[in-house]
């Protein structure tokens, strides 16, 4: 009598046999066509990599801790950004100040001080909610540079 192995419990049964004896497999039914696991792994993968990518940025942009200092010893601005990887700092002499800007109802906040470069570079010096008007003074009396008051609720910028 010849033999056959049944694919799904590993039994060698009669050729003749519909049926596995010791598992009740099918012969008569087609095995079903398998999908490659490519496509599942690479949906996988490219989904692991956006997870990773928007942590990467959500660490790295919120993360972040903002620093500005005053340094009249050196008569210069340091403005200090801290990441979790890397620290980066740029320092403005006030010699190189064109002016300081106090920006009324600035976005998202509602005042906002800005160094002006003489290049026109902006730095933000301070944001908050409540009114910076006498930080603002006190900056450009240090840095010996004029105080421009912008109102972006009126659309007015003038000199003080």
């Amino acid at each position: 009598m010849t033999t056959k192995i049944c694919p799904n419990c590993g039994a060698e049964v009669p050729t003749i046999a519909n049926l596995c004896k010791h598992c009740f497999f099918d012969f008569n039914v087609p095995p079903p066509k398998r999908q490659s696991p490519l496509w599942p792994i690479l949906f996988l993968a490219f989904g692991t990599s956006m997870v990773a990518a928007a942590s990467y940025a959500y660490q790295h942009s919120s993360g972040a801790s903002r620093r500005v200092t005053v340094d009249e010893e050196t008569e210069s601005i340091v403005f200090t950004v801290t990441y979790a990887d890397r620290t980066e700092a740029e320092r403005v002499r006030f010699k190189e100040i064109s002016s300081i800007e106090l920006d009324r109802n600035a976005s998202p906040l509602h005042y906002e001080i800005e160094v002006i470069s003489t290049t026109g570079e902006r730095f933000v010096f301070a944001q908050s909610n409540s009114p910076l008007e006498m930080d603002a003074q006190k900056l450009a009396e240090t840095t010996g540079r004029p105080l421009v008051v912008k109102d972006d609720s009126q659309g007015a910028k003038f000199k003080k």
